[in-house]
């Protein structure tokens, strides 16, 4: 999965503490499992395939769109700007031109730089495309946003009593959202919405400006949060503008900005604190800092969208693990200038429109509580200065440092760009996306996609954020079911299911491109490879991304560790006759493709799950997910089975490295160091760390790392305090 390196999260240090015991949980039966966890099936099936080709799965995409005379429902994490999702956007423009009523949700952190395109694909549906955002922000994130950018001379009070006057205006400002029970609002109060723009922008300097100018904030025209484009609107914010980059020439500004930046960068880390947060809650009253809603609101701030779904016609489905990017539906050649990602979708046609199915995404559609349209975002969150910040600044630069206001007006004059211009250049930027596309991009021959039996017996299942109608905010450990995380609760029913059947050769694979497994996950695997739960005959093979495939660094850096604990509980317990067999391997660079694994398959003997959860502690404690589980197919899976090993087999292209997962811990520290120069180098230049910043981040990569190995030697002992603390500690990743 391709993430922002944007990880907005706030723990606690963890400490190892008592040690809880808990001995491995009995699952239900494999077909009880799925009964209690599908969200549809099984469905009726007509015909299915599995693509394992890029080239071959945008394809299948497109087919599907154009095909479509009803309706076409989507669900993306990533929706891109470029020249695949710009051939999409068009395919969708088009069914929308036929009738076609087109609903597509997209992840908000993901999302929020876009807002100018999807209101743009919005306006050319001619009536027919909605765009929402999932994972809104909350109210309480809002009320603090409007804390932080509130000044005690707007609400009339000095000294002492400003913290206390804040906290009630603002209280009653946002008191009928409260009152509404919603946990949500779209009401912009002080500089609340310039603060979440910042925020979701990922725009430090917009952030530090929105908080350090809430001692000189004009607050009428900070709230006059309109998404309309006229006159009256846009010389509001030149105004608002012109206020806030005065605040480049006065004291403590540059300060704020160094210091997000730097937390910024401290995300990447995993560290044990939300470093963002963390900068800005010393500017909140005491009050607001000890709000327990609000602390877990913004721990799960970036909960991300985390589904692959299009549905046709409620009858026809395709998903997997592709997001709607270059990278995902294109081979190697000149338009790919990121990674290329190997990646698995399922394309299913039902024999008639699904109900259920559909449900499935009414009910993510509907949420209320996490999802926004576009004009709701507008008022909480317009976009206006961050889309105009550099021309902003310029103007600013030019007129003596924004000393002579009159240059300023004359400068914002030329420079400042209205939404309507702003969307006219999103238009032309989507042709000549098609038009590069069309003249430049040859598409590859492809293997054909595997075939999917007639007889195969599918169901559809999800990771969902809500429990009994509200909100949930990660997972217990064994509290899957309870709190809607279906798929490793399937997971964990179908490797006990393999481990039960027998003593014939069984296989299980984890072909998974992030493998930092949650607590459940390894305590699982850990019992089938020790012997505490009788797995005899079976060989479990961990197929993923090295260090040198990978797009995200940070997972493997504390993968390792992981894999070190488990290597040397199995050392400490000995091998049993009635354990399973472990093989661990890794993708490697090849051609100078930059090809990084981005399936998330689980072969389960004769079972086949594919979707978008990893198997990652991220995926069991925030995001959405989906996927569907594949019984009854034997020759699919056989022959998804023989295409493995040919990939295995290529010369180079993947490599054993079990007998490196035990190495010695000082030459695991080396090679950590190595990689951790690598990665400050990548993410934090000299002009945003000085050397001392870089050599105290290091240090505490290298405290994150042992606490990776420390907590997960207890969860393998079976310490269920220490599962739930590595889960918390670690859900970011």
């Amino acid at each position: 999965m391709k993430r922002h390196l944007l990880v907005l999260l706030t723990v606690p240090a963890v400490l190892m503490a008592g040690c809880a015991s808990n001995s491995l949980m009995q699952q239900p039966a494999l077909d009880a499992a799925l009964t209690q966890n599908a969200s549809a099936g099984p469905l009726a099936l007509a015909e299915g395939s599995v693509m394992m080709n890029n080239d071959a799965a945008f394809a299948a995409k497109l087919r599907l769109i154009s095909a479509a005379r009803e309706s076409l429902d989507l669900a993306y994490y990533i929706f891109s700007d470029d020249h695949t999702s710009s051939l999409l956007s068009q395919a969708l423009i088009d069914a929308a031109e036929r009738g076609v009523r087109v609903r597509l949700l997209v992840d908000y952190f993901s999302g929020y730089k876009d807002l100018d395109r999807f209101s743009w694909l919005e306006q050319q549906g001619g009536g027919n495309i909605e765009v929402r955002f999932y994972n809104r922000p909350t109210l309480e994130i809002i009320k603090d946003a409007a804390f932080l950018t509130l000044s005690c001379a707007d609400v009339g009070a000095s000294g002492s009593a400003c913290d206390d006057e804040k906290v009630r205006v603002v209280n009653s400002h946002f008191e009928p959202d409260a009152l509404n029970g919603q946990g949500f609002s779209n009401r912009s109060f002080a500089g609340s919405g310039l603060f979440l723009s910042g925020l979701y922008g990922k725009h430090a300097q917009l952030l530090a400006y929105a908080v350090t100018r809430g001692q000189g904030i004009d607050t009428e025209t900070l709230a006059a949060g309109a998404p309309a484009a006229d006159d009256k609107r846009t010389e509001q914010l030149k105004a608002l503008g012109k206020l806030y980059f005065k605040a480049r020439y006065m004291g403590g500004v540059e300060s704020t900005v160094a210091k997000l930046k730097l937390a910024y960068v401290r995300t990447v880390f995993a560290d044990q604190v939300n470093p963002v947060f963390d900068t800005v809650n010393s500017y909140l009253p005491l009050a607001r800092q000890n709000n327990a809603q609000a602390q877990k609101d913004w721990d799960y701030l970036t909960e991300f969208l985390h589904h692959k779904f299009l549905l046709a016609d409620r009858s026809s489905l395709l998903l997997g693990g592709r997001n709607v990017e270059d990278s995902y539906h294109m081979e190697p050649g000149p338009l790919s200038d990121k990674y290329t990602f190997m990646d698995t979708d399922v394309r299913l046609k039902l024999e008639g429109q699904d109900a259920t199915l559909a449900g499935t995404f009414d009910r993510l559609w509907q949420l209320r509580s996490m999802v926004a349209s576009i004009g709701e975002v507008r008022q909480h969150a317009p976009n206006d200065l961050l889309a105009n910040f550099d021309a902003v600044q310029a103007a600013q630069d030019a007129c003596n440092g924004g000393k002579d206001s009159a240059c300023v007006d004359r400068e914002l004059d030329k420079r400042f760009v209205p939404l309507a211009s702003r969307m006219q250049a999103v238009d032309a930027s989507h042709r000549q996306h098609i038009l590069r596309y069309a003249n430049e991009y040859r598409v590859a021959d492809a293997p054909p996609p595997l075939r999917i039996d007639d007889g195969a017996s599918i169901h559809y299942l999800e990771n969902l954020p809500v429990t009994q109608g509200q909100r949930s905010y990660g997972v217990r450990h064994n509290r899957e079911v309870a709190t809607n995380k279906h798929i490793q609760a399937l997971w964990r029913a179908a490797l006990q299911s393999v481990c039960a059947a027998g003593t014939t050769p069984r296989e299980v694979v984890f072909h998974n491109a992030y493998l930092f497994m949650p607590a459940n996950l390894l305590q699982d695997v850990g019992a089938m490879l020790d012997g505490t739960r009788p797995c005899p005959g079976v060989s479990l093979s961990l197929i993923t991304n090295s260090l040198a495939t990978t797009d995200l660094n940070v997972v493997n850096l504390l993968a390792v560790w992981q894999l070190k604990a488990l290597a040397d509980h199995l050392q400490e317990t000995g091998t049993a006759a009635n354990a399973a067999s472990l093989r661990y391997l890794e993708y490697q660079p090849v051609d100078n493709s930059r090809r990084s694994l981005h399936s998330k398959v689980m072969l389960f003997d004769r079972d086949v799950f594919i979707g978008s959860a990893n198997a990652d502690v991220r995926s069991l404690m925030m995001d959405s997910n989906n996927g569907v589980m594949i019984r009854n197919a034997p020759d699919f899976v056989q022959a998804y089975r023989d295409r493995l090993q040919a990939l295995l087999a290529r010369p180079g292209f993947i490599a054993d490295q079990t007998a490196l997962i035990g190495r010695d811990k000082a030459e695991l520290s080396v090679e950590m160091n190595a990689l951790v120069d690598q990665l400050l180098a990548r993410y934090a230049g000299d002009d945003r760390l000085s050397a001392e910043q870089q050599a105290d981040l290091k240090l505490q990569v290298q405290d994150t790392t042992q606490k990776v190995y420390t907590l997960s030697r207890e969860i393998l002992r079976g310490n269920a305090k220490a599962a739930d603390e590595f889960n918390a500690l670690f859900k970011a990743i």
